[in-house]
């Protein structure tokens, strides 16, 4: 169970050794994490959209995840659930302990800056607007676009840790790669759809009467 007075890098190595390099599935990882652990598990759930994960579809998988928790949090809810067909989804054998023995360092490194701040971004009573706002992420990550896990990845990433360690300044953040996020995605939609329509001849103009 977590222990919310643990750093999360901490947590993460703990699980290394829960696991062993044993299959998990994701209700697993979540029944390990604690099911009102809310900070920890978005962090925990978004590391697969940042690290490439061959041999599995993580966007799909873990941004579909990510997209339950955050109706949950809209919600008020406070127990993270899975559904059955996501809980019972297996990670190839070792995969979670090669991740997060990359990470735990980086993210050890990353907390020792990490301090309280900007408190009212950390308040109980704006996790439903983050709540929404990582479900938008979620979503993000699920849609099979090229190289576009990786911003909403690292925006729900920080959300969760600036979550955890009370620090408003890295939601801020996490925020900010989230609108870069959508920018990105929203530049590839048009920018297809400006090749689509000239490739067509959509919306060329029409020849002036003889």
């Amino acid at each position: 169970m977590f222990d919310r007075h643990k750093p999360i890098s901490v947590v993460l190595a703990d699980l290394i050794a829960a696991f062993d390099g044993r299959n998990v599935t994701l209700g697993d990882l979540l029944d390990r994490l604690g099911h009102q652990a809310t900070a920890v598990v978005l962090v925990i759930f978004a590391i697969p959209a940042i690290i490439p994960t061959p041999g599995i579809p993580a966007g799909m998988i873990f941004g579909s995840a990510l997209a339950v928790f955050s109706l949950q949090l809209v919600a008020g809810g406070r127990e993270f659930l899975l559904p059955k067909i996501l809980a019972s989804t297996t990670l190839p054998q070792g995969l979670l302990q090669r991740m997060l023995a990359w990470l735990v360092p980086k993210l050890a490194w990353l907390e020792n800056w990490m301090r309280p701040r900007m408190p009212l971004l950390c308040h109980d009573g704006v996790l439903r607007l983050h709540g929404l706002f990582v479900f938008v992420m979620a979503v993000l990550i699920a849609l099979p676009i090229p190289f576009g896990n990786v911003l909403p990845g690292v925006a729900i990433f920080l959300i969760g840790i600036g979550l955890a360690q009370r620090d408003g300044a890295t939601v801020l953040i996490g925020w900010g790669f989230g609108l870069g996020a959508l920018v990105f995605t929203a530049f590839l939609f048009l920018g297809g759809w400006w090749l689509i329509s000239d490739w067509f001849g959509w919306g060329a103009a029409s020849p002036p009467p003889a």
